[in-house]
């Protein structure tokens, strides 16, 4: 099968993704929508900030997210600066401030332990493939990636490029490894009986798929992962990529 497929592990302590429709309490989703992977991506290999959206969109770049380890989440008070005009922009009003609670991410067993998402990344263009894999082999970054924001640094570890990979075929249920398109659920097929003796828990996430040339605002889709063993299993309307690596297989399915 002639698919450009990619993976990559996404660590760090703390992230925050905040979520598109939160009002002035910055709650985050439980783990990178592909807005963010996509944007990380063009900064590893040195594109500007709102120069890739054309090139990283769905019908050029796909994205992929398996939650490896479950997050936590934890809501903090953070103290932002409070500008009322441009002359305050240099912090000169040092005594005025405004706080925010902010909703971060953490592995349930923090700090001794770091949260950890492996992506998954299906490439149309040739030459934007060969340049991502370059620079995470390297690894060689133009910009330093982070978990959602500036704060919360992280790093990425290379897997190996999939040994196989196959497209899943068949009628019946299948247990997917990664968060899913809920428009790509088949209507009523949603499992609920547990898998090796655990019963599943899902949960949806409302965010935004893409962004337009300019920042416009670009799909909203729904989003399912499960938090107990991190498997979804149900009837796809959409592909589903079989994937292997030293030995693990892994069953994923693209944003």
């Amino acid at each position: 099968m002639d698919e450009q497929i990619f993976a990559f592990d996404w660590k760090g302590y703390m992230a925050h993704f905040r979520q598109l429709d939160a009002n002035s309490s910055s709650l985050s989703y439980s783990f990178p929508p592909p807005t963010v992977v996509c944007g990380m991506l063009a900064g590893i290999i040195g594109i500007e900030k709102d120069e890739y959206y054309e090139q990283f969109s769905p019908d050029h770049v796909r994205v992929g997210v398996q939650i490896v380890t479950p997050p936590r989440k934890l809501m903090q008070t953070i103290n932002y600066m409070k500008v009322l005009s441009p002359q305050e922009l240099n912090m000169s009003n040092k005594d005025k401030h405004t706080q925010i609670p902010v909703e971060l991410l953490v592995n349930k067993a923090f700090p001794s332990e770091p949260l950890h998402y492996r992506i998954f990344v299906k490439v149309k263009d040739p030459d934007l493939y060969g340049h991502l894999v370059a620079a995470l082999q390297a690894p060689s970054y133009r910009y330093l990636p982070f978990l959602g924001s500036a704060s919360f640094s992280s790093w990425l570890e290379w897997p190996g490029l999939p040994e196989r990979i196959e497209l899943v075929h068949g009628s019946e249920p299948t247990a997917v490894d990664t968060a899913v398109s809920l428009s790509s659920v088949e209507i009523k097929s949603l499992r609920m009986e547990a898998i090796d003796g655990v019963f599943p828990a899902y949960f949806r996430e409302h965010l935004r798929r893409m962004f337009l040339p300019d920042r416009e605002p670009g799909e909203v889709i729904d989003v399912v992962w499960e938090r107990n063993r991190g498997k979804i299993k149900a009837r796809f309307t959409e592909p589903v990529f079989r994937l292997k690596f030293a030995g693990q297989t892994i069953n994923v399915a693209f944003l």
